[in-house]
């Protein structure tokens, strides 16, 4: 055998079994969006003048990772949507403001975070172990979009009977992460006659729940029996 007819049979059983490892990879994906509303986002407001708090429980989204729970590995994957008409601020005429007037929710109803890319010191989850990550994506508010760095603490959990008949599943992740959001950022303006004690940015905390997904469930079968006929 030649040395270029060895070469091309390298790279054929290379290639061979990059094809077969990329067969066996599996995606695992994970689901935010409690029907219960325990998942939660707050934002926090230090202004001089007052401290101003709000929050909601409206939030979904994905995270899709290799089966492995090694995160260095393909595919990997995350998206969060959060409805900003929901936020409540404790105070029905500040509520109304702030969607009419400060973040515009008719025409911008959503905050979303895309996932770009993923920096763990560790790379492999463990079950009931913190891992704290960086997160590098999409962030869109306001219908203008920034790259932003986010730390983000995951844990998983693989085995979790206190949440059984909480979940469809045991397998969860729980994602917790605090950032600053400047509204200069996003275009935002702020009203000074309702919002003079907001200030410029603001600080939001997340901490959800994700699940894993539930695939392969059957759909309802359809009936096929017809009325009985009526007795004269």
């Amino acid at each position: 055998m030649t040395k270029v007819s060895r070469i091309a049979l390298l790279a054929s059983v290379i290639a061979v079994a990059s094809a077969a490892q990329s067969a066996l990879a599996k995606e695992l994906k994970f689901e935010v969006g409690d029907p219960k509303g325990r998942d939660n986002v707050n934002f926090n407001s230090n202004a001089p003048i007052e401290v101003i708090n709000g929050h909601t429980s409206k939030i979904t989204g994905s995270v899709s990772i290799d089966d492995s729970l090694d995160l260095s590995k393909q595919p990997i994957a995350a998206e969060f949507n959060v409805d900003l008409a929901s936020i409540d601020t404790g105070i029905a005429l500040r509520n109304e403001h702030m969607r009419d007037n400060f973040l515009e929710t008719g025409k911008y109803p959503k905050a979303t975070f895309k996932l770009k890319s993923l920096a763990s010191g560790a790379t492999v989850l463990k079950d009931k172990q913190k891992v704290h990550l960086e997160a590098s994506g999409d962030f869109t508010v306001h219908g203008k979009t920034v790259q932003k760095k986010i730390p983000v603490d995951v844990t998983y959990f693989k085995f979790c009977p206190a949440t059984a008949g909480k979940f469809e599943n045991c397998d969860l992740l729980q994602i917790n992460a605090t950032f600053p959001v400047a509204f200069a950022d996003h275009g935002i303006k702020r009203p000074e006659i309702v919002f003079q004690k907001l200030a410029d940015t603001v600080f939001v905390t997340v901490n959800v729940t994700a699940h894993k997904a539930v695939s392969g469930a059957a759909a309802p079968a359809k009936t096929t029996d017809k009325p009985a006929p009526q007795k004269k």
